[in-house]
């Protein structure tokens, strides 16, 4: 089945294109996520989301829940949640490094009262980067 016109193809690929513009669906290019007019870019700190509309930059997150979150928003005109998810997301990144401050902690030390000490707290901070990640989810899922 070699047979493959590639004008058919080319013009599928157009139509494909116009309706994804159209929709907060997000479409994975080279090293960016797109949705609609916003974009999400990675590097090595984290992720960037710049608007293509008026080529500004919107932000920098920890996450890419965050990120998408915020591009969702911008992509249907939602800004008035960036702050909030802006905010989320440095809780996360605190809660996160304390996990990985605890686990540490509980692999390496030798003392049974800080080892069931940390283990608690690492419990706790797992707990609290679930949560806030759910509630960021919100933001790019219809709940």
């Amino acid at each position: 089945m070699k047979n493959t016109n590639p004008e058919l193809i080319k013009t599928l690929e157009e139509l494909m294109d116009a309706q994804l513009e159209q929709t907060p669906v997000p479409v994975v290019k080279g090293n960016s996520i797109r949705i609609k007019n916003a974009i999400v870019r990675k590097n090595k700190y984290g992720y960037h989301i710049f608007n293509l509309v008026d080529k500004s930059h919107i932000g920098y997150t920890h996450s890419k829940t965050s990120a998408l979150a915020m591009a969702r928003c911008v992509a249907i005109k939602q800004t008035d949640s960036l702050n909030n998810i802006k905010y989320l997301d440095n809780k996360l990144s605190k809660y996160y490094m304390d996990a990985v401050f605890y686990k540490h902690t509980v692999e390496n030390t030798k003392d049974d009262i800080k080892k069931e000490a940390a283990l608690m707290r690492f419990d706790i901070a797992i707990d609290e980067c679930w949560a806030i990640r759910e509630q960021i989810e919100n933001y790019i899922f219809d709940k």
